[in-house]
């Protein structure tokens, strides 16, 4: 590492590297589109790329009621999401080498023309199965929107600046889980269960006509790049729907020891090993491991992991909270959700400047104190808490939230080098993704026994839910801790070769 970061943390002229690919780019690594760094165009459509792919998540999840009514038994609805989230998590780990080998701009735009078609089969489908497959589809082209929206907003970023991009994704990121509930209710309510996928299908027309016009050319590896390292991928996509299928039947069942658990924990486990040895060992491997060498960017990924539970379980409990214990609607709920959006954005500004003075670690814990401090009143939940004291919650829950993803993120592209910039923006995204199943999961087992206990969800169920996750927000201090020692050693190696 060679310059100095936002984080106020210098990296030293001669910082030791993770073992790996030379400083020149190698075949199959992604270079940077250009030292300019990406245009306003280009960043906004990069941003919207990464925004449609989170939301539709989130709008999905309000029409699964409308979509029983239509399709059947919520427990075989349910697979519209499983579904989603097996194929993205499976597609993910390739998009470094499809970036490489067919460019940035042209991964981009099929990416978006995939999901666009996606959407439409999901619209029109007449039967359960078709709009479980068509879903798939959809959750493919996802799994390489999201990573390639990243590559495409940080390449050719200079490193100081990568705190003020980050800050402007991760707001967008944060924001969309928040306005998800309130747009998929309005459009519900307007349309049905196929209006949130119809909706997609004007959007990606728009961005993909302005991909192509606006977003500027970048020069594919195409032949030269990096064989496809078929072992990899293989035993990438059995260890990650492995992993989804697992968290999905311990979500059902909890910890047990049934088959249903035991077998795809198993797969996960097995082919993760087998994953992990064949990429440490390949000439040319599908993810580049060896960046974990990296003891800052190491931090930053397991950060990245286990505040998928500071990001993702209140998305579950406090909209269930609303509806459930208060008796509110979706449209209701969301605005109610939405106003987290104020902490969001004032996060985006102050964390430039608290990473600056307090570097990527630092920031993290001050984030996690102040989500800690807007839980313990959430802990507390009756039938009459005033809605304004839980807004204010919220406000400041988004502001902690805003500064803990993003550090995070922002730490783990400066510790790399450019050609990097594929393969990390894979594995963050992949392991936020898991992070948030895991979170998700987790909450809803905690919930569900206190809700059997409870007799019902009642607000006494979503009060202790809280509390338990008022507990794993304390241990996720620990990785924002070692995060904050990384930084602190890098500066001491900075001022000792000065």
């Amino acid at each position: 590492m060679t310059d100095e970061t936002s984080t106020g943390t210098p990296s030293p002229p001669e910082s030791p590297e993770p073992p790996g690919p030379p400083t020149a780019p190698a075949p199959g690594k992604a270079a940077p589109t250009g030292s300019a760094g990406p245009t306003a165009f280009t960043i906004a459509v990069a941003i919207t790329g990464g925004f449609l792919a989170l939301l539709d998540t989130t709008i999905v999840n309000v029409s699964l009621e409308d979509t029983t009514a239509r399709f059947g038994a919520l427990s075989q609805v349910q697979w519209v999401v499983t579904t989603y989230l097996i194929a993205l998590a499976a597609t993910m780990p390739a998009t470094g080498w499809l970036a490489t080998r067919f460019g940035v701009k042209r991964v981009f735009a099929g990416a978006i023309a995939v999901f666009a078609i996606g959407s439409a089969a999901c619209a029109f489908s007449q039967t359960l199965p078709e709009l479980i497959a068509a879903r798939g589809l959809s959750g493919a082209a996802a799994g390489v929107l999201t990573p390639v929206s990243t590559i495409l907003l940080t390449s050719g970023v200079p490193r100081e600046h990568l705190g003020r991009v980050q800050a402007l994704n991760g707001s967008v990121m944060l924001i969309s889980p928040l306005l998800g509930p309130t747009i998929g209710g309005l459009l519900v309510e307007a349309g049905g269960w196929s209006a949130v996928y119809a909706i997609n299908i004007p959007l990606c027309a728009a961005l993909f006509v302005v991909t192509l016009r606006r977003v500027r050319k970048d020069t594919p590896a195409g032949r030269d790049a990096k064989p496809l390292d078929v072992v990899g991928l293989l035993t990438s996509v059995v260890c990650t729907v492995s992993t989804v299928l697992a968290i999905k039947e311990f979500t059902d069942l909890g910890l047990s020891l049934e088959p249903a658990l035991l077998l795809p924990l198993g797969l996960a486990l097995a082919s993760g090993t087998a994953f992990v040895v064949r990429e440490l060992r390949a000439r040319f491997p599908l993810l580049d491991l060896r960046l974990f060498g990296n003891r800052v960017y190491a931090m930053a990924v397991v950060n990245v992991f286990c505040l998928g539970f500071v990001l993702y379980s209140p998305m579950m409990l406090i909209p269930l909270y609303f509806e459930s214990a208060r008796g509110e609607t979706p449209v209701t709920t969301g605005l109610l959700m939405s106003t987290g959006g104020v902490g969001v954005v004032t996060a985006a500004w102050l964390c430039r400047v608290l990473m600056k003075r307090l570097g990527g670690g630092g920031t993290i814990v001050v984030g996690i104190a102040l989500t800690m401090l807007a839980t313990v009143p959430l802990t507390r939940l009756s039938s009459d808490t005033p809605y304004a004291l839980i807004c204010a919650s919220l406000v400041v829950r988004g502001l902690g939230t805003g500064l803990t993803i993003v550090p995070a993120m922002t730490r783990a592209f400066q510790s790399i080098r450019p050609e990097s910039i594929a393969d990390a923006s894979s594995q963050l995204n992949l392991v936020q993704r898991i992070g948030g199943a895991v979170a998700i999961a987790a909450v809803t087992v905690v919930l569900e026994d206190a809700a059997r206990q409870r007799h019902g969800l009642v607000p006494g169920a979503f009060a202790h839910s809280f509390g338990w996750v008022l507990g794993v927000y304390a241990f996720t201090l620990i990785p924002a801790l070692a995060l904050l020692a990384a930084d602190r050693r890098e500066a001491r190696l900075a001022g000792a070769s000065a």
